[in-house]
């Protein structure tokens, strides 16, 4: 709990910063900024797993609270969206799995697994387990998470100017709320039981997050959980994010940060594209397609619609099923193809 309260203490240095000078997702920006420059350079920081998924159970919370009524029916429209994330997924893996065959000249399974738009540590335990370049593999897929959760909100606000309709919550909440917070405490706490009895990916945020979707969207309450809870939320979010870069050395991974950065770089540009070209179709705005199909993180892309006041559901609900997709069907399709590659060997 010590290395917890230390690493809290430095995350909160950062945080605090971003949120003087008014940036976006601030807590969680900053303390994922000061924590990994801190980790690079050696210095022994980490969260507690407990806490870390209690935060991500607020977090659901907050992200659930981003259904309505409404979104039974905007549901009917984001067919288009499932298609355009299958293929996206598809596409982005086929062209960052080349990438770094060409270029970064990984092994064919360390591509496979570090082309994977999701999935850290399932993609790090099955790739490793399979023969693939461990450490390779994690480094890659946590700073991608690190460069689109660092750089998405920052241009979108100050890039292109983007301005969402950012709906006021309360710092401490309200005491009219009262009735609503204990629905959202309700569904936070069955969402986490059922979602940890039923093996969902990332239980401990899709459960309570499903939860309060199901209360939000039933019309039951429409309340928000407090902010201050979603602040320390992001900020030992943001801290833990950091954190993974402890024990690395920033002269021994730059190669591997800078071929992540070109491949999420691609991933983001097709993103970009079909948000250009199917954003009217679907009735989905341009900012909303982008952040859904950004690989960025079953918690940290929500979060940044969340912040920005973009088709939070719309988001919410891509990232999920992306996750799913990816954590479900990579490790099969890897499975599937060894054993062709097999049969062909022998």
């Amino acid at each position: 709990m010590v290395q917890t309260v230390k690493a809290l203490l430095v995350g909160a240095v950062g945080g605090g910063i971003f949120f003087l000078a008014d940036l976006p997702l601030a807590w969680m920006l900053g303390s994922m900024f000061v924590v990994t420059i801190a980790s690079l350079r050696g210095y022994d920081l980490s969260v507690n797993g407990t806490l870390r998924k209690v935060m991500t159970a607020i977090l659901g919370v907050m992200l659930g609270s981003g259904f309505s009524t409404d979104t039974w029916a905007a549901m009917s429209r984001w067919s288009g969206g499932l298609v355009l994330l299958i293929i996206s997924v598809i596409l982005s893996m086929l062209i960052v799995y080349f990438f770094y065959r060409k270029v970064g000249k990984f092994d064919p399974i360390t591509a496979f697994f570090s082309s994977a738009p999701g999935g850290l540590n399932v993609m790090y335990e099955v790739g490793e387990a399979k023969g693939g370049n461990g450490p390779t593999i994690a480094l890659i897929h946590a700073s991608r998470i690190l460069i689109l959760v660092m750089s998405v909100p920052l241009i979108f606000r100050y890039g292109v100017g983007f301005t969402g309709n950012l709906q006021a919550v309360p710092l401490f909440g309200s005491i009219h709320d009262l009735v609503g917070d204990g629905w959202l405490l309700l569904a936070a706490l069955l969402g986490y039981g059922i979602g940890y009895l039923c093996r969902l990916p990332a239980y401990h945020l899709m459960g309570p997050l499903l939860a309060t979707a199901i209360v939000q969207m039933a019309g039951i309450t429409d309340v928000a959980p407090p902010m201050i809870l979603v602040y320390a939320a992001q900020l030992v979010i943001g801290t833990a994010i950091g954190a993974r870069f402890l024990g690395t050395r920033l002269h021994e991974v730059r190669n591997v940060i800078g071929l992540s950065f070109i491949s999420t770089t691609v991933m983001v540009l097709i993103a970009a594209l079909f948000a250009f070209l199917f954003a009217e179709t679907i009735g989905v705005s341009m900012a909303g397609i982008i952040l859904a199909l950004s690989p960025g993180g079953l918690a940290e892309m929500p979060l940044v619609a969340l912040a920005l006041g973009i088709d939070v559901a719309f988001v919410a609900t891509m990232q999920v099923v992306r996750i799913s997709l990816v954590i479900a069907f990579v490790p099969t399709v890897f499975a599937a193809i060894e054993r062709i590659w097999l049969k062909q060997t022998k």
